[in-house]
């Protein structure tokens, strides 16, 4: 019976050993040498020294242990739970110095299930069609029909703000080259003139403040902003050349 046990306790050490890290495994030292490791945990109970092992339950005398050792391995950290993924925030771009949400995601301009059925942006909602166009209007700086005949057929309210800022853009590049056309060969300052200062062939003026107040209203901004763009040439087409890059480019930021 002696050899038996030993013989029992040898393969189990042997088994156990191999078994894969990471489990819980109490260790019964025996006064021989020998020693067990249990696959669950060890005890004292009536005398004996339990081994809990696969579901089977082995005992041994008391007297014929040293110790038992206590080993709980800490369970592998289970995976972080990932972060939802928020939704980005619409790109923006300007205006006439007006944020503008150019990139609204999946918004609808109209949708009937919503109590604001009309939509220019993701923070803008309106309930009639009307209110939602002179919205639009007053964000472009154009009529209500302006932006009606230029918003398109879409329902993607991302379009339709790429419909209005192409068509605002078109309109600023049509009425510089009628401003070009109209200023071929001309001198800004001309002291011989009855009106000295031109802004084209039909735009005449007395001083050097009031051209700079039509160039102002022409290129919608202001006077001084026209006076620190012109450049230092006299040449008008020039002059047009120079406001009209600074405000392409403005409007491209």
């Amino acid at each position: 019976m002696k050899i038996l046990e030993l013989k029992i306790r040898f393969f189990l050490t042997i088994l156990i050993a191999a078994a894969p890290l990471g489990v819980s495994a109490d260790i019964i030292y025996f006064v021989d040498g020998m020693k067990t490791v249990c696959l669950e945990k060890a005890w004292e109970e009536n005398g004996e020294v339990k081994c809990e092992y696969d579901g089977v339950i082995l005992s041994y005398k008391k007297a014929d242990v040293v110790r038992i050792e206590k080993r709980r391995t800490q369970k592998p950290a289970a995976d972080p739970v990932p972060k939802p993924v928020l939704p980005q925030k619409a790109a923006a771009t300007k205006v006439n110095g007006a944020a503008t949400s150019l990139n609204p995601g999946t918004l609808t301009f109209y949708d009937p299930r919503r109590p604001h059925k009309y939509w220019t942006s993701a923070s803008a909602k309106h309930r009639t069609f009307q209110d939602a166009i002179n919205a639009l209007a007053k964000q472009y700086e154009r009529t209500p029909d302006w932006v009606k005949s230029h918003m398109g057929e879409t329902n993607d309210l991302n379009q339709i703000h790429q419909n209005l800022s192409s068509g605002q853009r078109k309109d600023h590049r049509t009425a510089a080259k009628a401003a070009l056309k109209n200023s071929q060969t001309l001198e800004f300052y001309n002291p011989r003139r009855a009106h000295k200062y031109w802004t084209s062939h039909t735009a005449k003026h007395n001083t050097f403040n009031e051209a700079t107040a039509a160039l102002a209203k022409q290129y919608e901004r202001t006077p001084d902003w026209v006076k620190s763009h012109m450049g230092e040439s006299n040449d008008l087409n020039q002059i047009h050349q120079n406001l009209l890059h600074q405000k392409q480019e403005e409007n491209s930021q």
